[in-house]
């Protein structure tokens, strides 16, 4: 497999919340190409571990090939299916990290879907081993689910009118490349900020066919009952819809007030309690994003289980 490039965000501010335990048990559930992983392993001892857990097999390989570590195992799975891990077992690990943003290396990737610089097939699923593509996405949904997602997941206004575009060219049956999707909506697009829309517009698309509210939604309390008490659960995200859910989460956890609707469906009974440790989202400093500009966006926020809970 060729080395691929990754350049972890935030990385500091990472490791300086999330290390309490040098000698306890470390999940990544999002590992990539291990950037994050790496910086972690740095900075446990000996009888330390990292459980890395992703859901893209290639981006598990690229990990693999970088982290050469008895400490370390990985696993081909998604992190809301952590608690079915053989060795990760409730109340036992001393930090969780995730990094729900799309890799770079995906991105670049000309054979994933993920860009509008490449004319590929609409895959756009994070594992390719299965689960629907975007183009099965597209020619199942409704007009009134596109809508809601871009408007949701895009802030799209006035979504109708694009959405009536997809529709049109897929009924015609000309819906298979990321360009057969672009090139029939992107004359609607903001000329000044055409890019930039368009990358919204596929990011809508890519996170239905991947389901990343719903895994979110209901991994935040499953990964928390993962947590000694003292465990910190750290959460970088890319946008609003993640970064409110993750905000919210950890503000009702805190004030045991009960959890929000789209959470309280997967507590199955779980009252456990979080003391936030980052009073407001960290933010890549003016360096960072001098040498990273796809750190813009990136939102941490770290909380710690009660050591009453």
């Amino acid at each position: 497999m060729t080395k691929l490039q990754h350049i972890p965000v935030l990385a500091g501010e990472v490791i300086q919340y999330l290390i309490t335990d040098r000698s306890g048990t470390y999940l990544d559930g999002t590992c990539g190409l291990g950037g994050h992983s790496e910086l972690i392993l740095k900075e446990l001892s000996e009888d330390g571990k990292l459980i890395c857990l992703d859901r893209d097999v290639e981006m598990l390989e690229g990990a693999k090939e970088r982290l050469h570590d008895s400490r370390v195992e990985f696993h081909h799975s998604s992190y809301d299916e952590a608690s079915t891990i053989p060795s990760i077992h409730p109340g036992t690990l001393a930090g969780i990290l995730l990094d729900l943003g799309i890799c770079s290396a995906q991105l670049d990737d000309d054979d994933r879907g993920f860009s509008y610089r490449h004319d590929t097939p609409l895959d756009m699923r994070f594992d390719r081993s299965g689960g629907r593509t975007a183009i099965e996405y597209l020619n199942s949904v409704t007009e009134e689910e596109l809508v809601s997602a871009l408007r949701s997941h895009a802030d799209i206004r006035n979504a109708g009118k694009y959405v009536r575009r997809v529709i049109a060219r897929r009924d015609e049956g000309r819906m298979r490349t990321v360009g057969d999707l672009v090139s029939c909506v992107e004359d609607l697009f903001p000329k000044r900020s055409k890019n930039q829309f368009t990358a919204r517009f596929l990011q809508a698309i890519r996170i239905e066919v991947n389901d990343e509210l719903g895994r979110l939604d209901n991994a935040l309390p499953l990964l928390v009952d993962l947590l000694k008490p003292g465990g910190r659960l750290a959460v970088i995200s890319y946008h609003s819809q993640e970064d409110r859910r993750v905000k919210r989460f950890f503000r009702h956890s805190s004030r045991n007030s009960g959890y929000p609707p789209e959470i309280e469906a997967s507590m199955k009974g779980k009252h456990t309690a979080l003391n936030s440790i980052t009073r407001r989202a960290v933010k890549a400093t003016a360096r960072e994003l001098s040498q990273n500009p796809r750190s813009r966006s990136a939102r941490l926020r770290v909380a710690e289980r009660s050591s009453a809970s």
